[in-house]
């Protein structure tokens, strides 16, 4: 899951050609107070344009989805708006030189082109197959979009089971990549060797779906969810009686909430899903953030309450992005926090563009969404079978509290049958680790857990045979 609020900044890039040919990889360095930023970009020609991809190998991270590339008379740009990144630059003798710019600070970057070299993810399924794929499309009637999803079935004569994977925060393909990572396709591919059919789709907006991503809630998402059971039911491999969902980070919240109300629903499985609020969440990201400088504790619960004034202030505009005055006095605000923050990160972002970036995200209808979200009035609704797993090295969603709050909204609503289960060492993709810090996730070759891929597996099996 993101960090919630861009207190500190990633530094990543781009790359283009014309005339000339840009297909190809491209690589850089930025120079970021003296530390070396290797940059690498993969740019790929299509019918319609150009699209690219983007490595930054020094952070371990490799396979980012930009949100545009364009080429035209040897001029490139890249666009990255999530992270506020836009890279422009112009081909000259097989050399791009241009600026790299993330929220308003421009560095310089030269790219040359150079041999494409990925890091080995041992895990990623190799064809054949032994089940049948289908890329498939299904509809919400609600919104009047249509979402692009893969569907992976058992080759058998008898109905089977099915599963619909739903993903954390963030503009996420079908596979949930991350770091050149596709954790949901190596999961999708263990449950259907093992008879369980799965249905896994870009989220709207993203990849091949309909919609507009940026403007969506969690709620949202949980009505696309609803969509792609609908879809299920109509298929005659598919036992109706046995759908589930398994939701990861964000997707942990969505999946109790569209359980919660929806009978056709017969199992859950929460990886490193919430059971604390998403103020809390937010407010414990920052918190481990912030513990890593080298503010006081004085400074740092000072630096948190403010924050915490924050959220509590935008959650009672009516308006998701609020006025013109609730906005100005948001700004207001941050400027005040601006003096509390350690210099690790005031030396690499200047005030203006922390107050605007920081601004535009609390202002976005997903954010505020978030923020107001109570997992447990949904886990209390739930009497079917719950899974939920955390790893014990998770920086990002805290395995201990979030996993005893689960437990106890399940034990409040009477639920019978539930497993809660923590892995040491595991960090929040389940990947075995050491830190289980963001930059690590990269550099690590294992995708997913072989244990959690049997475990999660495992109890699909025993409770779909009950």
């Amino acid at each position: 899951m993101k960090f919630l609020i861009c207190f500190i900044i990633s530094f990543l890039s781009i790359d283009g050609l014309f005339s000339q040919e840009i297909s190809g990889t491209w690589q850089g360095a930025l120079n970021v107070q003296g530390t070396k930023l290797d940059i690498v970009f993969h740019i790929e020609k299509q019918e319609n344009g150009y699209k690219s991809l983007m490595d930054s190998p020094t952070q371990g991270a490799f396979g980012i989805p930009t949100t545009k590339t364009t080429f035209d008379n040897n001029n490139v740009e890249i666009i990255l708006s999530n992270l506020g990144i836009f890279y422009q630059g112009k081909l000259v003798n097989n050399s791009i030189s241009g600026t790299f710019n993330q929220n308003g600070i421009p560095f310089p970057l030269v790219l040359k082109r150079t041999e494409s070299k990925r890091p080995s993810r041992i895990q990623e399924p190799k064809e054949p197959y032994p089940y049948d794929v289908e890329e498939i499309k299904f509809k919400n009637n609600l919104q009047k979009i249509e979402l692009a999803a893969t569907l992976t079935l058992p080759k058998q004569k008898r109905k089977s089971p099915a599963v619909i994977l739903i993903a954390g925060s963030g503009p996420n393909d079908r596979d949930e990549t991350i770091f050149n990572h596709k954790p949901f396709w190596i999961l999708a591919d263990h449950l259907t060797r093992n008879g369980i059919a799965v249905l896994r789709y870009d989220k709207r907006g993203i990849g091949e779906s309909e919609g507009e991503y940026f403007t969506a809630t969690t709620q949202d998402f949980a009505e696309d969810v609803e969509a792609a059971i609908e879809y299920l039911k109509t298929r005659k491999e598919i036992d109706a009686s046995q759908i589930g969902l398994i939701g990861h980070s964000e997707g942990g919240v969505i999946a109790p909430m569209v359980a919660s109300d929806n009978k056709d629903i017969s199992f859950v499985v929460l990886m490193a899903g919430l059971g604390i609020t998403g103020s809390e969440l937010s407010l414990s990201q920052n918190q481990f953030a912030f513990d890593k400088t080298l503010l006081s504790d004085s400074d740092k619960e000072e630096l948190a309450q403010n924050i915490k004034n924050i959220y509590a202030s935008v959650l009672t505009w009516e308006e998701y992005v609020g006025t013109e005055a609730e906005r100005d006095e948001l700004k207001q605000k941050l400027s005040e926090l601006w003096k509390l923050l350690p210099s690790e990160i005031t030396s690499i972002v200047s005030k203006e563009s922390f107050i605007a970036k920081t601004t535009a995200n609390i202002a976005t209808p997903w954010f505020r969404s978030f923020l107001k979200i109570d997992p447990q009035q949904y886990l209390q609704k739930l009497t079917i079978p719950i899974l939920a797993v955390n790893g014990e090295n998770d920086t990002q969603v805290d395995s201990q509290r979030n996993l005893e709050v689960i437990e106890e909204a399940l034990k409040k609503g009477n639920n019978k049958s539930y497993t809660i289960k923590s892995y040491p060492e595991l960090n929040h993709l389940f990947q075995e680790s050491v830190t289980g810090e963001i930059d690590e996730y990269g550099k690590i070759e294992q995708t997913i857990s072989p244990k959690v891929l049997s475990d999660i597996t495992s109890w699909i099996i025993s409770t779909v045979k009950k």
